[in-house]
């Protein structure tokens, strides 16, 4: 209840922040709760409503499917991912919260497939329980198999207890088996695969002010609730990669491809209570550096955000669908062109010496992304070469 009202109080209190030349694109208000996004090969936004429909956006949206579920709490259809152009696999709750269930849904015939059901109450099913905490996003690994987290339904002590599944990330691998893959979580929104390294990335929101990214194995405890932020982890216990200093209530998260022009690698990270959508360039550095809101304020709280096949960003808050418009590249002064200008910006940004693009709005003129013009990550004299050339080369880029 405290982190609710915490909640409440904070989610309008944060004011409109954002970095210079990145912009908003309101594509269209949506009917219903948006609780989640995906993109499929060819560029089609998919979005869940909490309240069971999956719809194909559009000129005009098609509701392509529909599952048994009631909105209340952090309960409904609150996760969906796409396995393919044809398939989307969601995660949602049956009336009374008996169960998390998953399942695919064939997105031309709306014909659902349970694939599997987590009962909530391991000793009654039927009995239910709490509306709450039951987790929200799940992602397809490339081998297939399916990764989702629930959380601990507002009963703590049941996230560490094996015989549970609240308070777990699950792996349901290609043949229908399904693996407790970690255990130790609060309220988990999303997560997202990482192949090369085995471990799953995941936000888990805290009890007051311990919103947390972790990186976790197969088989690790993250410690709630005996362990939660920058508190001491208990023996035998992971400790989280990064804790937010404020409350930020942390939601979607989306791994980035190298397919837009600016954000090449990392994670983008949603946000409820700050209203910001966070860059996150490496969970694995040690320590891992403070995420950068690259937006804030400007909609309403943000629940999900996905990467297109063309690199293209779309976030939801509630009740609208946007595109994030990044910096063009050698637009030094984020005014949407590239000029003689931004030459000038530049060489201001660089008066203190080289830096990482992500802190090009710390220099003593606040430049935008775009100032790392040759797309390495770092701002410095190359840039000022490769600007020079497309300025020189070219009247103006737009």
């Amino acid at each position: 209840m405290k982190r609710l009202l915490l909640i409440l109080l904070l989610s309008t209190a944060a004011g409109a922040s954002t970095l210079p030349g990145f912009h908003v694109q309101l594509l269209r208000g949506v009917p219903g709760f948006v609780t989640s996004l995906a993109v499929d090969s060819h560029g089609t936004i998919y979005y869940s409503i909490k309240s069971g429909d999956i719809i194909r956006f559009g000129a005009t949206d098609t509701v392509v499917g529909h599952v048994p579920t009631l909105a209340d709490g952090n309960s409904g259809l609150i996760g969906l991912a796409l396995r393919d152009d044809h398939t989307a696999i969601v995660h949602y709750t049956l009336p009374g919260q008996t169960y998390d269930v998953v399942s695919a849904v064939d997105l031309g015939t709306g014909i659902e497939s349970e694939i599997h059901r987590f009962p909530c109450d391991k000793d009654v099913p039927e009995r239910g329980v709490s509306t709450e905490h039951h987790g929200g996003n799940l992602t397809v690994a490339p081998d297939g198999s399916i990764f989702l987290a629930i959380g601990d339904f507002g009963a703590p002590l049941l996230a560490p207890d094996p015989a549970w599944n609240a308070g777990k990330v699950f792996r349901i691998l290609p043949d229908g088996s399904v693996v407790q893959f970690a255990r130790g979580f609060r309220n988990p929104f999303d997560l997202a695969w990482d192949a090369a390294t085995q471990r799953v990335i995941l936000t888990d929101n805290g009890d007051v002010a311990d919103d947390e990214i972790d990186v976790v194995a197969q088989g690790d405890d993250c410690g709630w609730p005996f362990t939660a932020g920058n508190e001491p982890p208990k023996a035998g216990t992971r400790p989280p990669v990064y804790t937010f200093p404020t409350v930020v209530a942390p939601t979607g998260l989306a791994p980035l491809s190298g397919r837009n022009p600016i954000l090449h690698s990392g994670y983008l990270l949603g946000s409820f209570v700050a209203k910001a959508l966070y860059y996150i360039p490496d969970v694995y550095a040690q320590p891992m550096p403070d995420p950068v809101a690259v937006i804030q304020g400007e909609t309403d709280p943000i629940i999900d955000v996905v990467e297109g096949p063309d690199g293209s960003i779309y976030f939801a808050s509630g009740f609208g669908i946007y595109r994030l418009i990044v910096p063009m590249r050698g637009d030094c002064n984020g005014d949407g062109k590239v000029d003689a200008s931004d030459e000038a910006t530049l060489g201001k940004v660089l008066a203190g010496g080289p830096r990482p693009m992500t802190s090009a709005q710390n220099a003593s003129v606040r430049g935008s992304w775009g100032c790392d013009a040759n797309g390495d990550g770092i701002i410095d004299s190359r840039d000022q070469a490769t600007l020079a050339g497309w300025v020189r080369g070219r009247a103006v880029r737009k």
